[in-house]
């Protein structure tokens, strides 16, 4: 822990409050922060709890109804993030926002380009910066490629690199290591430790308790729009910390109190591998697949993005795909869900061979799907909370082409309160946080009564509670005849939900695991390749 409590603190928020009158939702209440160098502050709390507000406000992207902000203890007023950025102070968010047709390099010096004797834009001068700052921290990005092919966890880190590239004093994170393996994770832990010892000061937004036990050196809980507690790490719990957050005497799962564990305390060399979360089917569900990829491949250029790939599930069943993003997870999703055609192979739904793919057709087919990318696949920002939900039962909804509002108001109401949605109806999406846009996109998915459905990274910026009800509603599905295709970089998660296990490495299927032998120290061996080097060494060394 590197704070100075002597020094005074670098940023002050006192008694920030905000409402938003269109839904009457005040969104924080007098919020209080203080904001020290070379510490590691996480802030945590229920999805809708008020943190991404507030620090939009630090941030200048939201101007406050009434508070200060002390900047070194003078007050000041942000009316633009460019006021926040100059200010030193800068937010990375959840879902960063790039142009995906521009590579890496223009998209991070947009406002900040280097120029060359002639007024022009020096590129070799922003490749080499950004490779030098990519090296420098380990973080795996080649400035080169286009956004639109890098993973959702490289977006998220190229978004962190571009924002060292302005040297913040303060760097506010939300929900930075959602789409991360847990090898990207310890890159970016790594990076945030690096960046505290250099003396800023660093603000994680997250819903997981474990990480913040992992990294953070104090943490600030919201409920409701209000900071209800502050506690050093050395003095709170996961479970404490889970009561403040809900305002209830909240059960934590078996799970989340073995990862923290997990995170705090090495394993005994000698003790028993670990056990599969949930209870292990012994029999899978017997009859045809209702969905199956052939010896798909898909290339970019002469580079291999997916080799010789077959997979398939069942009725009943939850096929969980996990690996490492950039070893091919994205473009399996890409294929599955009917967004991109693979250069050979096929895929079969229903024993019926598919020749034309659009999302659009994959769900007349029967196929409902949840995008890792809830902006730009799963939701239209503009649009209201409502226009959402019935995207998919526009239709159904409409009687001689004039929706029947009776009928359109009671569909929303009821998806609304199905699955806890805290927004006004009439709300436009970009107004949610995270985790509601992820329910919006959730129920609407799952109104429809598909035979197969597809999440990626389900849990993503979702709150212990919402978390649960997700994995619940997963079940549900299974347990009602539905196939399941679970997408996710998250061991753990793919370890309680799944009933079968691809282990992807390499754009290739590592490993299929069922039974008993799903542990997570199998999964996490081929997934880094490090079971197949072995394989490989055990066959060169064989008589």
């Amino acid at each position: 822990m590197n704070t100075q409590l002597n020094e005074p603190p670098l940023v002050e928020l006192r008694n920030i409050t905000k409402c938003f009158p269109e839904n009457e939702v005040w969104a924080n209440r007098e919020v209080s922060l203080t904001i020290r160098r070379g510490e590691i502050q996480a802030l945590v709390g229920e999805n809708g709890a008020g943190k991404s507000t507030v620090m939009h406000v630090l941030a200048g992207a939201l101007s406050p109804d009434s508070g200060q902000i002390l900047l070194g203890g003078r007050e000041t007023r942000f009316e633009h993030p460019r006021d926040a950025i100059a200010a030193g102070i800068l937010m990375v968010h959840q879902h960063p926002q790039f142009v995906p047709e521009l590579r890496v390099w223009e998209n991070l010096i947009l406002g900040i380009e280097p120029r060359g004797t002639l007024g022009t834009i020096d590129r070799n001068a922003a490749v080499a910066r950004i490779t030098e700052l990519a090296t420098r921290y380990h973080m795996p990005i080649n400035p080169n490629h286009r956004i639109e092919y890098l993973a959702s966890s490289q977006v998220h880190l190229a978004a962190i690199l571009g924002a060292l590239l302005r040297d913040p004093q303060v760097l506010i994170l939300d929900e930075p290591t959602a789409p991360c393996s847990d090898h990207e994770v310890e890159l970016l832990f790594g990076l945030l430790r690096n960046l505290a010892e250099q003396g800023r000061a660093l603000i994680l937004i997250t819903h997981k308790l474990r990480e913040v036990f992992a990294i953070a050196d104090r943490v600030t809980v919201m409920r409701h729009g209000v900071n209800v507690a502050e506690r050093a790490i050395s003095e709170t719990t996961i479970s404490e910390l889970s009561t403040l957050m809900v305002g209830e005497d909240c059960q934590v799962d078996s799970d989340d109190l073995r990862l923290l564990h997990a995170y705090r305390e090495p394993p005994a060399s000698n003790a028993a591998p670990d056990k599969p979360a949930q209870e292990v089917r012994e029999a899978a569900p017997e009859g045809p697949p209702l969905f199956s990829i052939r010896n798909v491949s898909l290339y970019e250029g002469h580079l291999p993005l997916l080799s010789d790939v077959s997979l398939s599930v069942r009725s009943g069943t939850i096929l969980g795909i996990t690996g490492i993003r950039e070893n091919g997870l994205e473009y399996l999703e890409d294929v599955i869900s009917g967004s991109t055609i693979p250069d050979s192979g096929e895929v079969v739904i229903d024993a019926k061979r598919i020749t034309e793919f659009s999302p659009r057709r994959f769900r007349r087919l029967g196929i409902a799907y949840v995008p890792t990318d809830r902006l730009i696949r799963g939701a239209s920002m503009d649009a209201s909370v409502q226009e959402n939900l019935i995207l998919l039962r526009r239709k159904g909804l409409q009687r001689r082409g004039v929706f029947n509002r009776k009928s359109l108001d009671g569909f929303s109401d009821q998806l609304k309160e199905r699955f806890g949605i805290s927004a006004s109806l009439k709300q436009p999406l970009r107004r949610l946080s995270g985790g509601n846009i992820q329910k919006v996109i959730l129920s609407r998915e799952l109104s429809i009564g598909a035979r197969v459905v597809i999440f990626s990274e389900p849990s993503w910026g979702l709150d212990f509670r919402s978390k649960q009800f997700v994995y619940r509603e997963i079940r549900r599905l299974r347990d009602a005849e539905t196939a399941i295709i679970l997408i996710s970089a998250d061991i753990d998660e793919i370890l309680s939900l799944s009933d079968e296990i691809a282990v992807m490495f390499r754009g290739s299927v590592a490993t299929e695991l069922r039974g008993r032998a799903r542990t997570r120290e199998r999964i996490a061996e081929y997934m880094l390749g490090l079971e197949q080097a072995l394989d490989a060494a055990t066959d060169e060394g064989s008589p």
